[in-house]
């Protein structure tokens, strides 16, 4: 299987307003591992977080590629 590194940018501008990048880190009996998302701050990070915990599912189906969209 080949890997491919993925490159995110430190902040985003959006509509003229700056998103910052996030780390969150999870522990599972495999270790700790980490994702990472987009925010204003670190309070609507927490909240964005705290809405993944109460409602993100698993996609079905292989990630197959990465497209940017900028």
């Amino acid at each position: 299987m080949k890997s491919q590194a993925v490159t995110l940018a430190q902040s985003v501008v959006v509509g003229g307003v700056k998103w910052q990048l996030y780390p969150a880190d999870f522990k599972t009996i495999e270790g700790t591992f980490s994702v990472y998302l987009y925010a204003l701050n670190r309070e609507h990070a927490a909240a964005i977080l705290l809405e993944l915990k109460e409602t993100a599912v698993l996609r079905d189906g292989d990630l197959v590629g990465i497209t940017r969209n900028d």
